[in-house]
């Protein structure tokens, strides 16, 4: 426990300047931020959970989640389309040249995965660097973190119905109650705070809550189906990168569709 709150703190502290850099100074600082932490989560979804050992190909995804993030962040839809086509032939060629070590499996993931979640943090990217990206990120970190927390305490205290037992045991649905509730106080604190309250965050708060849930589980069950106990150990206490923004990933696009829509 002692090793977690440290590393916390210590992920914390860099999230902090990072972002008093990015928003007082050069937003392309957030940028690259975000597309390490893009490559990283890439890197833990090729190697460590798929198994894929081949450096060209792991190196290549990497890159192209990097590339994703800086070039939608600079050159917009063009940017990204470019790269998504030159990752696809990339990774087809790579395919090709690897298809008596590869099953229909690994085909897939070596296609497929990396694509959607490069996509997720291109929008996370996105939503950070708009114009009032201080606030959306604090209503991130609600409908993420301050989910998972209300849904932890709530579970220890009051949990009696398991929600995914098979997935992750420890996951209850008073939790997944508890930790909507929780972020449905704090996204209206928040809101008002910034005076940006509308019934559209009321409205927002419980599908986003539900998505980071999903994403979170969803992870797990990768993690499951290859017996990983955590992506990585790139951050003591708390394991991969993968391990911390597994939710948010998962809720980013939605909630840049809502910002473009106005809803939140």
């Amino acid at each position: 426990m002692k090793t977690r709150i440290i590393s916390g703190a210590v992920m914390a502290l860099i999230l902090a300047a990072i972002l008093a850099v990015g928003f007082l100074w050069q937003s392309i600082v957030i940028t690259i931020a975000v597309a390490l932490l893009a490559a990283g989560a890439v890197f833990e979804l090729i190697h460590n959970a798929a198994g894929i050992k081949k450096k060209t190909i792991v190196i290549g995804a990497c890159l192209f989640a990097a590339l994703t993030v800086i070039a939608g962040n600079t050159l917009f839809i063009y940017g990204l389309i470019s790269v998504i086509v030159l990752y696809g032939v990339f990774a087809a060629v790579m395919i090709l040249v690897n298809h008596k070590e590869f099953d229909i499996g690994k085909i897939a993931l070596v296609y497929a995965l990396p694509v959607p979640f490069s996509l997720a943090f291109y929008l996370l990217n996105a939503i950070i660097n708009s114009e009032n990206g201080f606030y959306y990120l604090l209503l991130l970190l609600v409908f993420s973190c301050v989910c998972d927390m209300g849904a932890y305490f709530t579970g220890v205290t009051i949990g009696k119905h398991k929600l995914c037992p098979e997935i992750s045991p420890k996951k209850t649905v008073e939790g997944a109650v508890g930790g909507i509730v929780a972020s449905l106080i704090f996204a209206v604190v928040i809101s008002l705070l910034f005076k940006k309250f509308s019934i559209g965050v009321i409205v927002a708060t419980v599908p986003l809550c539900v998505l980071g849930m999903i994403g979170d589980l969803f992870a797990s069950a990768i993690k499951r189906s290859v017996g990983l106990k955590d992506y990585g150990n790139l951050i003591p206490g708390h394991g991969g990168i993968m391990d911390r923004v597994d939710s948010i990933i998962m809720i980013a696009p939605l909630m840049f569709v809502l910002m473009l829509w106005e809803v939140i």
